[in-house]
Formats: structure tokens, C-alpha cells, sequence
């Protein structure tokens, strides 16, 4: 008994532990996976930064090592010069310098330039791979020596290119106009120290770099690094990490100048618009030709119009004059290194031809082009306090320092006004105090507050009456080629001028300075300096590390996107969670093996929910388990199928009570069609049995599913005429055609009608007793009768609709119309409001002479709102364009049976309503289709039934058996008071003519003879003096004839 009791205890589904077997494992590896990454994450950074520390090491002592060479190697040569004085010869100072070169192979050139003009120098071909691309140099090229000497238009350059071996491999000659004595190292010289230059453009092979210059007794001699070299040891490579990874490094100064960089993300900017050269003319051309290279002025900081970034001429006046010369063909090149002072003052002594991007000035003597460019808003302010800014100068309460030559204020004002020579220098007296503002473009000014000036230095535009204009000068010995840059910014596209002013008024900080102002940030805290920061740049997380170089002048930052240093943390992550998750799948088994005491009585509940779902009630049975919960719940289920089964056998009953409610009103409201909703179903379900024991030809294969299908297509039948609960009694039932919901009014105006005329009859009786012969006129009165007689008998035979109307009978219908009468009484009176409202037309005089037949305007019957159906029901059908047409001739020419067309779309309009009534009924999943079984009968096989014109390839075979039923019927229905029953023979031949047309299916056809269907439904429908015999094989044959 014990035993017996221990068998029927159930067990909590808390006991379980499959589950927590699984949950217990997966918290254990989740916790060593999170302390893996953060060890990991630890070490990968402090990897990176010890990388990272090597490699900004590495530049700073390669920089300083480049100062330290160049220095002691300017100084050495400075000191054989002096004491050798005039006793090398070229070649022993060749075999000198080279060595040099040799010894110090990040030096790019040493050279010297004489008070005389000569210019001796040798390029290290080695020193950088843009240099010997520069020079266009082959592989066993060594080095390159540029000997300068002559005076005017006999000054000559020439180029000899050596080998290793020191041997000559080609000499090129060619006229030059390189001075010396005018280039920023020699003005820039001093005897008694080292001078570093600022970058600067190489006039020679046109790439930036840095020059290291000494001054001796009549030389000054230099030695030329390019500043790609410094890049090279700023590359991923060269820091250890790997290429391709958008790894970015800067040098720059503090106010975040771009010395060298070294980026691999590509910057944002716009493909530059196709450039076409413009028409010129001859003289234009040859003018051109003449000029040659024209020397362009590239000032050092007009940020973003025209300065130069490490050497390089940058800015909007920059790209615009490279656009010219696209278009034109002129030849541009860039000098800088100099003050706008000088670069002036150069332009006066001829040796720069060009002055570009400057204001207009009395001063500067020269041909003055049309505007390059207009500053846009022109004019701003950096002011230390915000109330020292204003619209004008005038407002200005403070002193104001402006750059000299670049007069903005366009108004007189007695504000104190303190130029400098550059905006750099303007902008240190305004942060020392000896200015309050700054006034300068707005451009160059938001470049400098976003880029090294604080939150304290407030940026206001000032609001100017005119657009200030921004000139280029030109020698005034060559107004052709003005005419022709003119013509050029004449010409400029709009698509080009979008483009500069999108890369250098919107994005210029990308090409000048360094793009994050982070870096700037970080730089001005020194506690941050060789630590790896997380910063967040741009809505992107990123490692920054960065140290000072020379002093804290100048500093490296490196920019490592954060899957670099978390990457290979990440990718061991992978690797553990992928162990992780192959560790789980092995010990699956186990865990299932755990869960086994749930799985299984679930499993066999989930198996009995899916009979249920297929409504296989009986077949339900309780699930055996030890699981007190899962035991429960079987129990809960067996009792929901129990409630299920009763409510579905409710929902049959509602549903049939439903379609017996809806067959009830159709026939309290017209007992002929409600013989037809009774009798259809029988003949389709009948024809149906028939097709599904075929087992030859297209319906071997057709077959109900279930129970449920057959139920589906027998209320679909029942159903298919459900619409014409609304379709109006008078017209179903109309059984003449002029038949009509009628006025009794006018058949009573017509009776008084009669009297009238009996009055005068008798009136006119006794006038002409005698008077006339009686003979002559009885045989009038006789003759008039019969004609009367006989013509209404025609009108009468026309009204009943029982044969085809030729086009004889309508025309004598009109013909007996147009007969006329004399009306006495008003036919206004008597009128409800709504057929008063269809009177237009004024009232005749009386008495008024009628017509016999008519139609008139108040015969129409407008539609209250015009018909439009729902694209989802899919009703294809042609809508007549009045509601009814009660016109006595138009109704009598009825061609065929006793309904106008507007009659017939009333009642196929049963149909409409029939969709709209079916398609909103919540009908169950096997009950889906029978909106559409009960809505198609009225289509053909050819697409012209109504009321979607479905084709044949739409119509499935319950659809046309329904089709087949629902014609057999009407023909040989007695009930219809519109027309006389047919024989059964008579039925059959008319349906095999409408298989003919392709209205029925002409398979199903024969096999409804074939069967017997259609005897088996006339012995238990029609009365027998309706049954006669139908020779089926004739139309048996016929088909297979064809």
C-alpha cells in the first residue's frame, strides 16, 4: 500500500533542476569571460601605449636628431667654406656634400646661394620616395645636382642626375628665374646661429619642408628636410600596429598647425566638378604662351583664402586660380615664406607677377581683375567681453586691432585702431590686452576661435552695408591675360563655386588644422601627456595618446580607433564565448537528460494541443505524469476541450439558425426567390457528390477535404442569393414592363379623362342627331374601334416580354406613341413632394394635347450618391447611369423578357450587397470561403459575368458547379411571376447553348446529364407535366464532334 502511494505522489516542478544545471553553468562562464575582458582590455591598452610610447620616442628623437645633424652639419660646412675660401674645386665640393648627404640620409638637400645669384645643390634621391618621384628619377639614380648661374633671360638651370657610382646619367638645360638671394632661408640667415625656417613650398620640386640655414662671408649655405620624412616614422608601421586600421597621427604646433600627419580615414569632401577648358583667342593664346610660368604670391596665414599649411599654398583663392588655370592654360607658381608686407613689396619689384587674393588699395600700382570672391558675411569680431561687440566700428567702445592693408571698417569712426603686421599677431594683443577686439573676415576669425582661442573669446558678425570684394593684381604689362582670367571667373560654373566654398568655408579646418579639438584640449593639460585617454570624437570612441616634442612647442598626438587596442581583446572574447557555447552543446545531453521529467509530459501536451487545434476533440486524452503541475494542467485542458466542443456545436447551431434568419426574410419579403435559396443547394450539392466519385477527366481529382469543406460549400449555396434582402420588391417581382411602383393619382386623372369625353360625346350626339348618314358613320366609328382594339392588343403583347423584340415592333411602338389626346386636368395635383421634385419643366396650358405613350423627364430616377465600391471586394461591373427608368416607350422596346437595364442592375446589384453583407461577417478559418463560393454564380468562363468578370482560370469547380445549379434552377422554376417555367428539354438546350458561349462550364455540363443529376432533381422538384424526354446524346456527341 505504501508503494502504491509512494507511485501516485507528485512531485513539484520546482524540483527540477535541468534548468539550474544550465543557468548555474552559463553564470559561471559569463563571470570568467567579464574578468577576461577586463584584464584584457588592461593589458591591450597598456600594449598599445607602450607602442605608442617607443614611437613618439622614436620622432622625437628623430626630429631632434634632424636639428641636432643639420645644425652641426650647416655649422661644419659654414666652417670649410671659410677657411677654403675660393681653393675646392665643383667637384671636391660635390664629393663633400655628398658625403654629408651620405652620413645623414633623412636630409633631403644641401645647397648654397651666392650674393651673386649662383645656386649650387645636390638632392639625396634617397632621402624620401615623393622626391625621387618629384624629380622623375629612375631607380639607378643616385643623386641630382642643380647648378643655377647667369643673369636675366641667359640665367640658366642646369640638372645632372648621377648614379651610385657618381657617374652621370643625363644633364637637362633649361632657363630659370630662381633667385636666391629672394627665397625665405637667405633672408631668413644669420652668422652667428642656426635658423630654422617656418614650412615652407620647395621652389624646385614644388613638396614642402623645412629649411636649416647659416650665413657665411658671401653665401648662405642650406640644408633642406622634407617634412614626409618625419610622416614615414608616423605611420601605423613605423608605431607597430597594424596598416589599415584608421589610425591617425598629427605633429603640430599649439595653435594646431599641421606640421606632418600621417592619416588613413579618408577626409570628407566633395569630388571636385569637371573643368573644360573656355574658348580664347588668338592673340589670347599667344599671350599666354609669352607669359610662361607666372609667379603667384601664397601669403602665410589668411586662413581659409589663401596661406600655406607646412609649405604647402592652400585656401579658396588657391583652388580658384588652379581652376583658371585648367581653363586657360596659364601657368601658375606659388612663392611663400614672406609677410604680406613683402610679398608686396616683391609684387612692386617685380619678382612676384601676381598678387593674389588681395583688397583694392591705392597703393599697389597694377591691373586690378573683377572680384575673385566676395567676403560673405564680410566682416566679425573677437572680443574678450561680450559687450564690446557691435554692428559697426563706430561701436566698438574698446581699441580694435586690425591687420594692416586690410581695411574692413567702411564707415568713418573715431574707435582707437591699432594694426599688426599679420592676425596672428593681432590675435596675442588681444589675448594680452592691448586690444579689446579684433576685427577681421568672419571666416578667418571663426578658424581661429574653433581652432586655439577659449570659451572667454566671444565671435560676433557685424551686419555690413556692402559685400566686400577680394581682387587679384597683375603686372600692368599683360592685360591680355587679365582679359583672360577675367573671362575664366566669368565663366566659372555655379557647381564650382558650391564646391570651393563648401571645402574651404565649411570644412577648412579638415586642410589647415588638426581635426579634433580634442587634440588642442589635451595638449593644454600637461598632466595628460603620455597617458592613453579615452576620448569621444565625433560621436566615436577613441584612444588618443599625447606627448610634447621640442619643449612643449610642438607635440605628436596618435588617434587609434578603439577596435585597434580592443580588438585582439575582443577576438579572445570570441574565442572564450565560443569554447563557452561549444562546452554547452556537450554537455546538453545532461542537461536534457535533467529536464527529461518536464520535457516528456509537455511534449505529450503539446502533441494533444495539436489535435485540438485540428478539432479532433475525441481524440483527446490525458497525459500521464508524475508532475503535479503538468498533471494539473492536462486536467485543465481536457476540461477546455470539453467547453470547446460545446461551444463550437453552439456556433454551428448560430450559424445555421443565421443563414435560416437571413432565407426566413428573403422569403417574407418575395416568396419566388425563396424557393430558389431552398432548391440550389440541393442541386449543388447533388452535382457535387457527382463530381467527387468521377474519376476520370479534370474532377478525378476534385474532392472535399472534410466534413467541414462540404459543410463550407453548402452554406456558401444556401447564402448566394443572400443579397437580395435588399433588393426592392417591385423590381424582383415585376412581371410586365410597365409594371412600376406607381402614382395611382394619374390612372384617376385618366378616368376623368374618359368622362370628359363621354360628356362631349353625348353633348355632340344630340347636335348631329340626323344630320349625318348613319351607315357611313358607323362604319368609321367601327373601323376606329378595331384599330384601337388591335393596337392595344399589340401594346399588350409587347408588355408581357415573353419573345424577342425585333426592331419591326419597336418602331411601331413608336408609330401608335405618337397618337395624341386632349387632357383637361391639371397633373400637378395629387403629387407627393419627391415626384413633384422630379417635375422641370413647366406645367402645359389647358387643355393640353398628350401623347398616347411617353417618356418623360420625371420618368428618370436619379441616384441619391454616386455607386463606388471597395477595391478589396474586387467588383468589376457597369453601373447604369440613372437608378430606374419608368419611360412607358423605353420600357415597351425592351428587347428581351421585362427589365430595363436598370432593373437588371438592380437585382444583379443583389450580388454587391451580397459580398459587402458576407465579407463582413467574422466567418470561422473552415468557413473562409464563403463569401466567395456564394458571390461568383454570376460569372462566365469568357469574363463577362458580373460582378468581378472573372475568367475561367479563376474559377474553381465548387464556383462552377454553383454557377450550373444556380441556371438549372431559374429555368425551371414555376414560382417566377415574370416569366412561364421551362420544360426540362427545353432547360437543358438552353444551357448546353450557354456551355456553347463559354457562361458554364461544358464538363461539368455533360456530366450533370451524364449523372442524371439533373432527372434525379426534376422527379423530386419539378411537377410531371414539366419532366419530358431529353436526349442527352445528342449534346454528348455534339462535344465530341467538335
Amino acid at each position: 500500500m505504501k508503494s502504491s502511494l509512494r507511485q501516485a505522489r507528485k512531485f513539484s516542478i520546482r524540483f527540477t533542476v535541468g534548468s539550474m544545471f544550465l543557468i548555474a553553468t552559463m553564470m559561471t562562464a559569463l563571470v570568467a569571460i567579464s574578468l577576461q575582458y577586463h584584464f584584457g582590455k588592461a593589458m591591450s591598452q597598456e600594449q598599445v601605449m607602450s607602442k605608442l610610447t617607443l614611437a613618439s620616442a622614436d620622432v622625437s628623437d628623430y626630429v631632434k636628431e634632424i636639428e641636432l645633424s643639420a645644425s652641426n652639419s650647416a655649422r661644419i660646412l659654414k666652417s670649410v667654406a671659410m677657411a677654403t675660401e675660393n681653393k675646392f674645386t665643383q667637384q671636391e665640393i660635390q664629393t663633400l656634400i655628398t658625403e654629408v648627404l651620405e652620413d645623414n640620409p633623412m636630409f633631403y638637400s644641401i645647397y648654397y646661394g651666392k650674393e651673386n645669384e649662383d645656386f649650387y645643390q645636390i638632392i639625396n634621391l634617397n632621402s624620401s620616395p615623393i622626391v625621387r618621384e618629384k624629380m622623375s628619377a629612375t631607380e639607378n639614380e643616385r643623386w641630382v645636382v642643380m647648378d643655377i648661374r647667369g643673369e636675366g633671360i641667359k640665367r640658366t638651370r642646369v640638372t645632372r642626375y648621377y648614379d651610385v657610382n657618381r657617374a652621370v646619367t643625363r644633364t637637362i638645360r633649361e632657363p630659370s628665374r630662381y633667385l636666391p638671394t629672394e627665397r625665405p632661408w637667405y633672408d631668413a640667415a644669420q652668422a652667428d646661429r642656426i635658423t630654422k625656417t617656418e614650412p615652407y613650398l620647395f621652389q624646385h620640386l614644388k613638396i614642402t619642408g623645412q629649411t636649416y640655414s647659416i650665413r657665411s662671408s658671401h653665401s648662405v649655405i642650406g640644408i633642406d628636410i622634407v617634412l614626409s620624412a618625419v610622416a614615414s616614422h608616423m605611420t601605423p608601421e613605423a608605431m607597430g600596429l597594424s596598416e589599415g586600421q584608421g589610425i591617425s597621427a598629427f605633429l603640430f604646433n599649439r595653435k594646431g598647425e599641421i606640421i606632418a600627419e600621417s592619416r588613413q580615414e579618408q577626409r570628407d569632401e566633395q569630388r571636385m566638378p569637371a573643368i573644360s577648358p573656355i574658348a580664347l583667342t588668338a592673340e589670347q593664346k599667344e599671350a599666354i604662351v609669352a607669359a610662361g610660368v607666372l609667379k603667384v604670391s601664397n601669403q602665410l596665414n589668411w586662413m581659409p583664402f589663401d596661406f600655406s599649411q607646412s609649405g604647402e599654398p592652400r585656401g579658396y583663392a588657391v583652388d580658384l586660380l588652379k581652376m583658371i588655370a585648367t581653363m586657360t592654360g596659364l601657368q601658375f607658381e606659388f612663392t611663400n615664406g614672406f609677410s604680406s608686407a613683402e610679398l608686396k613689396q616683391r609684387y612692386h619689384d617685380g619678382e612676384v607677377d601676381i598678387l593674389n587674393a588681395v583688397f583694392a588699395s591705392e597703393s599697389l600700382n597694377g591691373l586690378t581683375s573683377q572680384p575673385l570672391f566676395y567676403l560673405e558675411p564680410a566682416v566679425a569680431t573677437l572680443n574678450r567681453e561680450t559687450n564690446q561687440s557691435g554692428h559697426l566700428i563706430s561701436d566698438v567702445k574698446a581699441r580694435v586691432g586690425m591687420v594692416q592693408g586690410q581695411n574692413f571698417a567702411l564707415q568713418k569712426s573715431s574707435t582707437e585702431i591699432r594694426t599688426y603686421a599679420d592676425l596672428t599677431l593681432a590675435l596675442n594683443g588681444l589675448l594680452q590686452g592691448e586690444v579689446g577686439s579684433v576685427v577681421h573676415s568672419y571666416h578667418s576669425l571663426k578658424q581661429r576661435k574653433e581652432s586655439s582661442l577659449g570659451r572667454t573669446i566671444q565671435l560676433e558678425k557685424m551686419p555690413m552695408a556692402e559685400k566686400v570684394p577680394v581682387f587679384l593684381y597683375l603686372n600692368q604689362t599683360q592685360p591680355a591675360l587679365l582679359e583672360v582670367i577675367n573671362k575664366a571667373l566669368s565663366e566659372l560654373s555655379e557647381a564650382q563655386k558650391a564646391w570651393l566654398a563648401q571645402k574651404w568655408l565649411n570644412h577648412y579646418r579638415d586642410y589647415s588644422f588638426v581635426p579634433y579639438s580634442e587634440l588642442l584640449e589635451l595638449a593644454a593639460q600637461p598632466d595628460l601627456h603620455g597617458e592613453m585617454n579615452v576620448v569621444v570624437i565625433g560621436g566615436t570612441t577613441r584612444y588618443v595618446y599625447l606627448v610634447p616634442i621640442n619643449s612643449n612647442q610642438e607635440f605628436l598626438a596618435v588617434v587609434v580607433p578603439e577596435d585597434v587596442v580592443m580588438g585582439q581583446v575582443m577576438e579572445q572574447l570570441w574565442r572564450s564565448l565560443a569554447i563557452t557555447i561549444a562546452a554547452m552543446v556537450i554537455l546538453l545531453p545532461t542537461s536534457w537528460i535533467f529536464g527529461s521529467p518536464i520535457v516528456r509530459p509537455i511534449s505529450a501536451l503539446i502533441a494533444q494541443t495539436r489535435k485540438i487545434k485540428q478539432r479532433r476533440f475525441d481524440e483527446v486524452v490525458p497525459v500521464e505524469t508524475r508532475i503535479k503541475e503538468v498533471s494539473q494542467l492536462s486536467q485543465a485542458m481536457m476540461d477546455m476541450v470539453a467547453e470547446i466542443k460545446k461551444h463550437q456545436k453552439a456556433q454551428e447551431e448560430f450559424v445555421e439558425a443565421f443563414i435560416q434568419l437571413i432565407a426566413g426574410a428573403i422569403d417574407d419579403k418575395s416568396p419566388y426567390t425563396a424557393g430558389h435559396c431552398n432548391r440550389v443547394p440541393e442541386l449543388g450539392l447533388m452535382l457535387a457528390k457527382v463530381a467527387e466519385e468521377c474519376q476520370e477527366g479534370k474532377f478525378k481529382a476534385f474532392k472535399f477535404k472534410n466534413n467541414a469543406e462540404r459543410r463550407e460549400f453548402r452554406i456558401a449555396a444556401w447564402l448566394h442569393d443572400c443579397g437580395k434582402i435588399t433588393t426592392p420588391e417591385h423590381v424582383v417581382d415585376k412581371g410586365s414592363k410597365l409594371e412600376a411602383n406607381y402614382n395611382r393619382i394619374h390612372e384617376i386623372r385618366t378616368r376623368f379623362e374618359v368622362l370628359w369625353r363621354d360628356a362631349e360625346i353625348e353633348y355632340l350626339n344630340r347636335l348631329i342627331a340626323g344630320s349625318a348618314p348613319k351607315e357611313h358613320a358607323d362604319a368609321q366609328l367601327v373601323q376606329r374601334r378595331e384599330k384601337l382594339q388591335e393596337e392595344f392588343a399589340f401594346i399588350a403583347r409587347c408588355n408581357v416580354g415573353g419573345e424577342f423584340m425585333q426592331q419591326e415592333a419597336i418602331e411601331r411602338i413608336e408609330q401608335i406613341a405618337a397618337q395624341t389626346w386632349l387632357r383637361h386636368f391639371d397633373d400637378r395635383l395629387g403629387l407627393s413632394p419627391l415626384e413633384e421634385s422630379r417635375l422641370t419643366t413647366p406645367s402645359a396650358p389647358l387643355p393640353a394635347i398628350e401623347p398616347l405613350l411617353v417618356d418623360r423627364v420625371d420618368h428618370i430616377i436619379e441616384r441619391d450618391r454616386p455607386m463606388q465600391f471597395d477595391a478589396k471586394y474586387g467588383i468589376n461591373i457597369d453601373v447604369p447611369e440613372h437608378l430606374y427608368n419608368l419611360g412607358e416607350i423605353y420600357n415597351l422596346s425592351i428587347r428581351a423578357g421585362t427589365l430595363t437595364r436598370e432593373d437588371r442592375f438592380k437585382i444583379n446589384e443583389h450580388m454587391i450587397s451580397g459580398i459587402k453583407m458576407l465579407e463582413s461577417l467574422p466567418f470561422p478559418e473552415e468557413l473562409a470561403r464563403v463569401p466567395r463560393y456564394a458571390s461568383t454564380h454570376h460569372e462566365t468562363l469568357k469574363g463577362t459575368g458580373y460582378p468581378r468578370k472573372l475568367s475561367a482560370d479563376q474559377l474553381s469547380i465548387p464556383e462552377r458547379i454553383l454557377v450550373i445549379a444556380d441556371i438549372f434552377e431559374a429555368l425551371t422554376a414555376a414560382d417566377r411571376p415574370y416569366k412561364k417555367a421551362k420544360p426540362l428539354s427545353v432547360a437543358v438546350d438552353i444551357m448546353y447553348k450557354m456551355a456553347l458561349d463559354e457562361h458554364l462550364d461544358m464538363d461539368l455540363f455533360l456530366l450533370f446529364l451524364k449523372s442524371g443529376t439533373y432527372l434525379e432533381y426534376a422527379q423530386i422538384f419539378l411537377p410531371e407535366k414539366q419532366i419530358d424526354s431529353v436526349d442527352i446524346n445528342k449534346y454528348i456527341n455534339a462535344t465530341l464532334a467538335a
